[in-house]
């Protein structure tokens, strides 16, 4: 028979490392978990009241932009997946002042990767919507030519008229 020769220092290494990972999972899933990434069905914006977010399919994307009196053209749908700084830059500030406008915020987006969807409107111009676990996050509309701003999905409203 064969005598189980155990080599001490290897396994206390191979016990070390295992230890190590162990700490870097806790600690990764702890960040994570205090990071509030849920997402509502509902946003509230103090102009239009509720607005609904879920947009799991295309008829679910096109019942969103109505919300807002828009027609997207889904066979336009142009989609891709961006990363929400950790740091904002001035460009990501002014972005955010916009979805503010229409009662979103990207704070506590963060560093998350989310869906871009982009998509032609019926009459002209351009609709974009960000989205993270099946809701909207973030939404503008644009004239479609690079380097002109961006407006909110929901118009202001100035003397009764849109």
């Amino acid at each position: 028979m064969q005598a189980v020769y155990f080599n001490k220092r290897r396994l206390g290494k191979t016990v070390l490392i295992i230890l190590l990972a162990a700490l870097i999972f806790a600690v990764c899933f702890i960040i994570d978990a205090g990071r509030d990434t849920a997402v509502p069905e509902y946003v509230v914006s103090g102009k239009n009241g509720r607005i609904f977010t879920e947009v799991s399919d295309i008829e679910s994307r096109k019942k969103f932009f109505k919300q807002f009196a828009i027609e997207i053209l889904p066979e336009s749908e142009k989609k891709d997946k961006v990363i929400i700084p950790e740091k904002f830059t001035a460009v990501y500030k002014s972005y955010n002042r916009l979805q503010k406008k229409s009662g979103f915020n990207l704070e506590k987006y963060k560093g998350i990767k989310v869906e871009r969807a982009r998509y032609a409107l019926k009459g002209g111009g351009k609709a974009e919507i960000l989205v993270h676990r099946g809701s909207v996050i973030a939404g503008h509309r644009c004239s479609g030519i690079y380097g002109e701003k961006y407006s909110p999905l929901i118009k202001q409203v100035k003397n009764g008229k849109n």
